[in-house]
């Protein structure tokens, strides 16, 4: 997997997910059935053809926690976060 250059930048990934719908259902039930569409922030740690993460927080050592692995496919888009000073 090929990690980000520089320091890890601040994103939302937008991302397509698998969504299940239990019980049994005629063919035309399942017209309105939709993948389930996520946003989800954190610093884009990798990317390459299978797999984009991001870990929503980071520390002073340069150590990552609550780290997201994203099938890269399901990827819609990655937009890119301007930080806020803190108060």
């Amino acid at each position: 997997m090929r990690q980000t250059s520089g320091a890890p930048r601040l994103v939302i990934v937008e991302w397509h997910d698998a969504r299940f719908y239990s019980g049994t259902r005629k063919r035309n039930e399942i017209d309105g059935f939709r993948m389930a569409l996520f946003e989800s922030a954190g610093y884009l740690l990798a990317q390459d053809e299978h797999t984009t993460v991001i870990a929503s927080e980071r520390n002073d050592e340069d150590e990552y926690r609550d780290v997201t692995l994203i099938p890269t496919g399901s990827v819609v888009s990655v937009k890119g976060l301007t930080p806020s000073p803190l108060v």
